[in-house]
């Protein structure tokens, strides 16, 4: 039985008027209040429900954008291209943003039971089967990109054909010492195992061997990363030749300026290639060989599917969206 404003009121031994002033974070509620009121929501794991005038007629109008964080290149062009559909089709929904920071099954229970949108794009996150069929029966669209979520609508990146054609290309160009860098720190999610498993592939076609402490694992796609990254490559071999940065163009941007302040020539001594194929890659010096996937047009296309299927009431004649990569070749190889 779900838990009521009532009930939170009743453990917190106020009236479920102060409940809602609390949660509003009105001033006439005193501090000691609010913690009462916070840890009765707490131990009762209720959820508010914050629009509630809106469902009176049975909608909120909003679409949430759900991602483990949104400071990355992945996420960010992908709100670039939901924001582009959103201007061209004159969209009425509001966007709301949710960070789900390690607590997905949360966040994304929470959207439900506290009715906070209409529909929901997730991205890069794996979602249970309890959670797509919590979606389901509630009537809630659920758009995953780049994950497996059978149930759901969904938006697939051929990683495992990018992180192949990249590996190809460091080896046809002479590269035999190869090392990978991969994000998601110590839990691959799809995509970052798709990109190992094709560059592992690539690897064995073509004869050659692979020693696991030539994998190196960063956890937030920063810049700072890169630099480490190449630092503590250099201390552990000298023999690399060639290194596929999995974790995208800006990881690879820090691998590069590292490796020049040591004194390693770009690509004479070390070939890189990156993935994404961010507009900066173009700029470097030397410009980075990388992975393109059309990141923004998958956002446009993920926005204006689910308002088609929020406009339509269904999902039927929906199809899954598979987006293939390009391999752009410049000068870091």
């Amino acid at each position: 039985m779900r838990v009521t404003i009532l009930d939170v009121a009743k453990r917190a031994g106020v009236s479920h008027t102060t409940v809602s002033w609390a949660i509003h974070d009105r001033p006439e509620i005193s501090p000691e209040t609010k913690e009462k009121v916070f840890k009765a929501i707490k131990e009762l794991d209720y959820h508010p429900n914050y629009l509630a005038r809106s469902l009176v007629r049975g909608k909120t109008n909003t679409i949430a954008i759900v991602a483990t964080f949104f400071s990355s290149t992945f996420e960010m062009e992908i709100l670039k291209g939901i924001e582009q559909s959103i201007n061209s089709m004159k969209s009425t929904y509001t966007i709301t943003l949710f960070s789900t920071l390690g607590q997905h099954e949360k966040v994304l229970s929470d959207i439900v039971y506290s009715k906070r949108a209409d529909g929901v794009i997730l991205m890069s996150i794996g979602v249970s089967e309890s959670i797509v069929e919590l979606y389901k029966s509630n009537g809630v669209p659920l758009m995953v990109i780049d994950e497996d979520a059978p149930g759901a609508l969904e938006v697939k990146l051929d990683n495992f054909k990018g992180a192949y054609i990249a590996t190809e290309h460091l080896i046809k160009s002479g590269r035999k010492n190869l090392s990978i860098v991969l994000g998601d720190g110590g839990n691959l999610g799809l995509s970052q195992s798709e990109r190992k498993r094709g560059f592992l592939k690539a690897v064995e076609d073509y004869g050659l061997s692979f020693s696991e402490d030539k994998e190196y694992r960063i956890s937030d796609y920063y810049f700072e990363e890169g630099l480490i990254v190449f630092k503590r490559m250099s201390r552990l071999t000298n023999d690399v030749d060639g290194i596929f940065c999995a974790a995208g163009d800006v990881v690879a941007t820090g691998i590069m300026l590292e490796a020049r302040n040591q004194g390693v020539k770009i690509p004479e001594q070390l070939s890189i290639i990156g993935y994404d194929d961010i507009i900066s890659s173009a700029l470097l010096s030397p410009p980075l060989t990388t992975v393109r996937q059309p990141l923004v047009q998958i956002g446009r296309n993920a926005y204006e599917t689910i308002v088609r299927v929020l406009e339509n009431g269904s999902a039927e004649g929906i199809e899954r969206m598979v987006y293939e990569p390009q391999l752009v070749i410049r000068n870091s190889v």
